[in-house]
């Protein structure tokens, strides 16, 4: 396990697709953030994660891109034959996709909010006051995005291959944002990730449906992928 936990990481930080996602995500966010205005660092805090939902289509091409494409290379496949079990080199790749999902989708929002702060100041309590609060935050954030991701993880262990990893978590991703916009909005989004989310930013108290929310959907569709790998043919 610890062998293939050190392999993916070579894999994560030679993945030049990684870094551009990364990229892309800095930029895009820095946009969306311009329409703000100028904003304190605490301000920034709420401010970038209301622009998360969006920067979550960026961890949908990350999911086709760092598992979809190990089917179409076999690599999964010479990953069983070298003698690792099916167990280990899941839990392997699930840690490392999840992870490296959450630096895509976290790391404008974290300096987007030490750049304004020095810019204008952190502009509340203290930042040590809050500090305990900020992070609370953003691991909130990173379990619901662990939760989508689990889509993106079901649909390559189910699908095998890079096209159908993209499209169909964009599609329940299109989905969502549709039914969040709709006239049940705020019934629908207690019990879904994304919605929780976005009510998680209205009110930073409501984080223990939120992170409910989040940790059963990761749990089901982790369970879901692990069992169809378990229980499938490797080609």
């Amino acid at each position: 396990m610890h062998c293939l936990i050190k392999a993916e990481i070579y894999k994560l930080v030679h993945d030049r697709s990684f870094f551009i996602l990364l990229a892309l995500s800095i930029v895009l966010g820095g946009f969306l953030m311009l329409d703000q205005g100028e904003l304190t660092g605490y301000e920034s805090v709420f401010a970038s994660l209301y622009n998360a939902p969006i920067l979550m289509l960026l961890t949908c091409v990350f999911g086709a891109l760092y598992i979809g494409k190990d089917f179409a290379d076999h690599t999964l496949y010479h990953m069983i034959c070298a003698g690792h079990s099916r167990n280990h080199v899941f839990l392997s790749k699930t840690i490392l996709f999840v992870a490296g999902s959450n630096m895509i989708l976290l790391l404008q929002p974290i300096l987007s909010i030490a750049l304004n702060a020095g810019i204008y100041g952190w502009g509340h309590q203290s930042f040590g006051s809050d500090l305990k609060e900020v992070i609370k935050l953003f691991l909130i954030t990173a379990v619901l995005n662990a939760a989508m991701c689990g889509i993106s993880l079901l649909a390559a262990f189910i699908c095998k291959d890079v096209g159908k990893t993209l499209s169909i978590p964009a599609l329940f991703y299109f989905l969502t944002i549709f039914l969040l916009n709709g006239p049940n909005a705020k019934e629908v989004a207690r019990f879904i990730p994304l919605g929780q989310l976005r009510l998680l930013i209205g009110d930073s108290s409501s984080t223990g449906a939120a992170l409910l929310v989040g940790i059963i959907f990761l749990g089901c569709f982790c369970v879901a992928a692990g069992r169809i790998f378990n229980h499938s043919e490797l080609y």
